[in-house]
C-alpha cells in the first residue's frame, strides 16, 4: 500500500507552497533561504516516511507538522505541507480516527494562521486544500484496500480451482483404474487356482487376458494424462459387458450407443465404468440390464441387476459419481430390491434437473426391466 501512496508525483500539491512567496514583493533572500531548507526537511521526512515501520510513522508525521508550522511565519505556503499531514491521515486512519485526527489538525493550522495571517479568505482557503487533500489519501486507501481484497479473491479462485483440479483427478484415477486393478487381482488369483490344479492352458489363457488388461489400463492413463480422452461408449460398454460374462454374468442392452455416445459428455463413460466395477465387486447378482433413453431434454440411463442388498454405503466411488452428475447439472439415485442406479442429465438444454430426478425414481418403483431389454451385446 506504501508504494501506491508515496508516488513522488503527489509533490505536485507543493505548488501551493511557492504560490505566496512569489506573489509578495517583500520575499528577501534570507526567507527563501528559510523556505528552501524547511522544504529540504520536508522532503526527507517524506522520503523517510515511505519506508518506515509503524511505530516510527507517527513521529515522522509530527515531524512534518514541526516543519510547517515552523515556515508557516514566513510563508502562509504551509498549508500545503499540512495537506500532505492530511493526507497520511487519510490514507492510514480509519474513519473515526481520521476525523479526530483532521480535527486537531485544522484546529491547529486555523490557530497558526489567524495568528500570523488573520484573514478569513486565507483561513477559508487553507481549509479547502487540507481537506481536499486529505480526502484523496482515504480515496487512495480505500482503492489500495479493494486491489488487495481482488487480490486476494484471485488468489482464493486459484486455490478453488487446484483443489477442484486435484479432485477431478482422483476421481478419474478411481474411475480409471478401480475396475482395471480389482479384475487384475481377480484374474491373477484365478490363474493361481488353474496352476494349482495342474491345468497350464486355463493358466495361461488367464495370463493373456491380464495382459490385455494391463495394457488398456496403461492405455486408458496415457489417454487421461494427455487430454482425458476417453475411448467412447461405443467401445466401453461391449468391453465391460465381456468383462463382466466372463465373470459369469447375462447382460442386457437397451440404449443406441452410437446416438448416447455422441450426446453424452465424458465423465458419463467413467460413471458406467464405476457402476460396473460395483457390480463385479459387491453384487450377488448373475443378470444386468443397462438402458438409456433421451426425451429431448435429459438422457436417463439405469442400471439394475438382480442381486439382493440390504443398505448401500456410498463410497468415494458413488459419492465421485455424485459430484460428476452435479457439475454436469445432471442429478443421481438408487434404489433397492431390485438394485437400481439412475443417472440423469441435460440432451441439448438444461431442464428442471429435480423433476427429473423425481420422474426418474418414480418409474424405476414402477418398470420391470425384464419386459423392456434386449439380449447384449455379442
Amino acid at each position: 500500500m506504501q508504494k501506491g501512496a508515496l508516488r513522488w508525483g503527489y509533490l505536485i500539491y507543493l505548488g501551493f507552497y511557492f504560490l505566496p512567496p512569489l506573489l509578495q514583493q517583500q520575499t528577501n533572500g534570507w526567507h527563501w533561504a528559510a523556505m528552501l531548507l524547511a522544504l529540504a526537511v520536508f522532503l526527507l521526512i517524506f522520503h523517510r516516511i515511505g519506508s518506515a515501520q509503524l511505530h516510527e510513522r507517527w513521529w515522522l508525521l509530527a515531524g512534518m507538522v514541526l516543519t510547517a508550522s515552523a515556515i508557516t511565519p514566513l510563508n502562509s505556503g504551509s498549508m500545503s505541507m499540512f495537506a500532505y499531514v492530511g493526507f497520511f491521515i487519510g490514507f492510514w486512519c480509519s474513519n473515526q480516527r481520521y476525523a479526530l485526527g483532521m480535527l486537531v489538525l485544522l484546529s491547529w493550522q486555523a490557530a497558526l494562521f489567524w495568528w500570523f495571517y488573520p484573514s478569513v479568505w486565507l483561513q477559508g482557503y487553507a481549509v479547502v486544500v487540507v481537506l481536499g487533500v486529505s480526502v484523496s489519501g482515504l480515496v487512495e486507501q480505500m482503492r489500495l484496500n479493494h486491489q488487495l481484497q481482488q487480490h486476494r479473491s484471485d488468489e482464493e479462485l486459484q486455490q478453488m480451482a487446484r483443489q477442484l483440479e486435484r479432485e477431478r483427478i482422483a476421481r478419474d484415477l478411481h474411475d480409471l483404474l478401480g475396475h482395471s486393478l480389482a479384475t487384475i487381482a481377480w484374474k491373477a488369483e484365478l490363474t493361481e487356482v488353474w496352476l494349482d490344479r495342474e491345468q497350464p492352458a486355463a493358466a495361461r489363457a488367464q495370463l493373456a487376458e491380464l495382459q490385455q488388461l494391463a495394457r488398456q489400463s496403461l492405455q486408458l492413463v496415457r489417454e487421461t494424462i494427455s487430454g482425458y480422452r476417453q475411448q467412447g461408449l461405443e467401445v466401453l460398454v461391449p468391453t465391460l459387458f465381456s468383462q463382466l460374462r466372463s465373470n459369469g454374468w447375462i447382460c442386457h442392452l437397451d440404449a443406441d450407443l452410437r446416438v448416447l455416445a455422441a450426446d453424452s459428455p465424458p465423465d458419463i463413460e467413467l460413471v458406467i465404468t464405476e457402476l460396473c466395477t460395483n457390480v463385479l465387486k459387491h453384487s450377488k447378482g448373475r443378470e444386468l440390464w443397462l438402458s438409456a433413453h433421451g426425451d429431448g431434454a435429459l438422457w436417463q440411463l439405469r442400471l439394475q441387476d438382480d442381486g439382493q442388498c440390504q443398505a448401500i454405503t456410498p463410497g468415494h466411488g458413488l459419492t465421485g459419481i455424485q459430484e460428476r452428475l452435479q457439475l454436469l447439472g445432471g442429478a443421481f439415485c438408487w434404489q433397492l430390491a431390485p438394485t437400481c442406479f439412475t443417472l440423469t442429465w441435460p440432451q441439448h438444454s438444461p431442464q428442471s434437473l429435480q423433476l427429473a430426478a423425481s420422474k426418474a425414481e418414480h418409474q424405476v418403483a414402477a418398470h420391470d426391466p425384464k419386459n423392456d431389454f434386449i439380449q447384449g451385446v455379442a
